[in-house]
């Protein structure tokens, strides 16, 4: 998420990097923060504070932790760890493609500057379309369950919509595909040394071969 907030940093203030103490504020705090705050929060929830889970090990996911029941702890942990960040994402990406698409339209800028604004634009577009569509149903289904009615859908959430999220990670890496066109570049030229290794392998192979 913070990655997500520090790319408007980069674009628009990456002079503020330059001055240490901002470069430790705006940097290395978020990170160190979000890197501590996991452990110290499910490290709670799930060995420091008392309930009892009650396991279903004919369920897929064995259904949620004990810790859900307590309103406060569900809510916090459905919302700000994982449905507000996943929507931030979303929402900065969104709000850094109008703010590079103003730029380019009041500012002169030269045509690979362009052709850059339009990778990046396509690369967020793409990765905010990829948590838009895996998270929505399970964030919905979720608030319905937290605060209205806990069986809502749920079948349907442990069976489909649970493993939705882990497609994101998946096609990340397509994502990368589309907009470094010299990431492409290299990887075919790597392909091609490969299968003409492979050829000059094979003949040489069958050309032992045949002489045996």
């Amino acid at each position: 998420f913070w990655a997500t907030i520090e790319r408007h940093i980069l674009i628009f203030t990456r002079s503020i990097y330059q001055i240490r103490w901002k470069f430790i504020v705006f940097h290395y705090l978020p990170l160190s923060i979000a890197t501590l705050y996991t452990p110290i929060f499910y490290g709670y929830v799930i060995f420091i504070y008392n309930c009892t889970n009650n396991w279903d090990y004919y369920e897929l996911l064995c259904t949620s932790p004990c810790f859900y029941q307590n309103k406060i702890l569900g809510s916090i942990d459905w919302l700000m760890n994982i449905i507000i960040p996943a929507f931030s994402i979303v929402l900065v990406n969104l709000i850094l493609i109008i703010r590079v698409t103003c730029r380019s339209v009041s500012v002169r800028i030269t045509i690979q500057r362009k052709k850059k604004n339009r990778k990046m634009t396509v690369q967020l577009l793409v990765v905010s379309s990829l948590f838009l569509i895996f998270w929505l149903p399970i964030a919905i289904t979720g608030l319905i369950q937290q605060y209205f009615s806990p069986t809502f859908l749920i079948d349907i959430q442990f069976n489909i919509f649970f493993y939705l999220i882990y497609l994101i990670q998946l096609f990340l890496p397509f994502v990368c595909l589309i907009s470094l066109p010299e990431l492409k570049k290299e990887i075919r030229v790597k392909l091609h040394k490969w299968r003409r290794r492979n050829l000059i392998i094979d003949g040489a192979s069958l050309q032992m071969a045949t002489i045996g």
